[in-house]
């Protein structure tokens, strides 16, 4: 079910017969999970999930928050997930989190990620 789960984030309409196929011919993209969707912890304590992951929306109306190595994720992981699948369009990269039958799709504005690069560029120089 994860194979379809896959091809249904990839908008892939497939038969049965061609996951496999498909799936050993195009290989889904992966990436650290922590690279982009670490949650930023706010200067007070507490905070609403806004708060933590501010640029950061769920297609399932609600942003998760779990622990990779002790750090916040903006997203709902799989036991022992590091590497989401992720796709990305001129304003988002979105990302498949956790496992069938618990997945989670998050969107992450790209403007968002620059804005909080150039901000770590300009404070750690």
């Amino acid at each position: 079910m994860q194979k379809v789960t896959l091809a249904k984030f990839y908008d892939k309409d497939l038969s049965f017969s061609d996951y496999l196929n498909w799936f050993s011919t195009h290989p889904a993209n992966t990436v650290d999970v922590l690279s982009v969707l670490r949650a930023q912890q706010p200067n007070h304590h507490g905070g609403t999930t806004k708060d933590w992951c501010p640029n950061v929306s769920s297609q399932g109306g609600f942003v998760s928050i779990s622990y990779l190595d002790d750090k916040p994720v903006c997203c709902s992981l799989g036991q022992g997930q590091r590497y989401v699948y992720y796709k990305e369009d001129e304003q988002f990269i979105t990302l498949l989190c956790g496992r069938w039958p618990r997945t989670e799709v998050v969107n992450v504005s790209k403007k968002g990620i620059r804005a909080v690069q150039s901000y770590r560029s300009a404070a750690g120089s």
